[in-house]
């Protein structure tokens, strides 16, 4: 399974609510508000799409689940295009393991 590991090697500043992330390497900064900055921290290479959606869906109970989760595709869509995330394949651990 797929799943968004954020880069290590951007800079980060904590902003409070939001986050800035440096690309030294492309000199670009982008400023995550605090959903898109939930959803970083979420990719960590362990959390799937559904997982993601389901945490970020918590913030916002008045919010129907296909929203979020069509809003949560849509932000891992646009970390994607600014290159800040990559899918890696998530290790399954086997029971006994």
């Amino acid at each position: 399974m797929k799943v968004p590991q954020a880069r290590v090697d951007l800079r980060l500043m904590d902003l409070g609510a939001e986050l800035m992330l440096c690309d030294d390497g492309k000199k670009l900064v982008h400023i995550l508000n605090s959903t898109a900055r939930r959803i970083w921290d979420l990719c960590d290479g362990t959390h799937g799409v559904d997982e993601i959606a389901a945490e970020i869906s918590a913030m916002f109970p008045g919010v129907a689940q296909e929203r979020v989760l069509a809003d949560v595709r849509a932000a891992l869509r646009d970390l994607e295009a600014k290159g800040v995330i990559a899918w890696v394949t998530q290790e399954v651990s086997q029971p006994g393991e």
